[in-house]
């Protein structure tokens, strides 16, 4: 699994800044934004913000990630967080999975509990192997990849860019992180996404770790 940022809201903390001091402020937004708030008093109202559940203002922030070499497991999962998520999705449709175009085999994904198991890895990789071997025969019938791409598994791996404003990615990790239950694969994706903002805009590890 891959996850990089591809873009993100320039100054996040000032536009929720700026979108909450609207509410409440005889000012127009666009002279709160010319106006130099300190960063302490930019903290001061996301914490408020943060803490009442006024979360309207957060999803002024949007964050573009590029993910890769996840299965389509995930993708599944990942899938039904639709409010506030865009989501592009590589295509079996249009991108062919025939073994001459993928070095022999199809990518895919091996559940930890599958790998830490010999056996059941010797067996998960005979049935990629198989798998694939019927796809070929299928294409090879003159079915077209829409049609053969039925018998490619959830293991399947997939490529997709996804922007998620901050308020469903609060959300995201509510539901994925915190809450017992979430699969291993959706679990990691998720703290990474979260990481990599973290990362780039550390004051929102306040908002987003202390709900652990």
């Amino acid at each position: 699994m891959r996850v990089d940022i591809l873009h993100m809201t320039p100054n996040p903390l000032k536009v929720i800044w700026t979108a909450a001091r609207t509410c409440y402020s005889h000012l127009s937004p666009q002279e709160l934004w010319a106006s130099d708030p300190s960063v302490d008093d930019m903290l001061r109202i996301a914490r408020k913000v943060f803490t009442s559940g006024h979360l309207s203002v957060v999803e002024h922030c949007s964050i573009t990630y590029a993910v890769s070499g996840v299965s389509r497991t995930l993708l599944a999962q990942y899938s039904r967080h639709r409010i506030g998520v865009s989501l592009s999705v590589q295509s079996q449709r249009h991108v062919s999975e025939v073994s001459a175009r993928n070095d022999g085999q199809f990518d895919y994904v091996v559940p930890p509990g599958v790998q830490e198991n010999s056996d059941a890895a010797r067996a998960f990789e005979d049935g990629m192997k198989m798998l694939q071997e019927l796809y070929d025969r299928l294409c090879a019938f003159g079915i077209r990849a829409e049609d053969a791409r039925f018998v490619l598994p959830g293991a399947a791996m997939t490529n997709f860019v996804t922007t998620v404003n901050l308020r469903s990615l609060l959300d995201l990790y509510n539901k994925r992180v915190i809450e017992p239950g979430a699969q291993w694969e959706i679990k990691a994706l998720v703290e990474r996404m979260v990481a990599l903002a973290v990362e780039r805009e550390p004051w929102l590890g306040e908002f987003i770790y202390r709900r652990s």
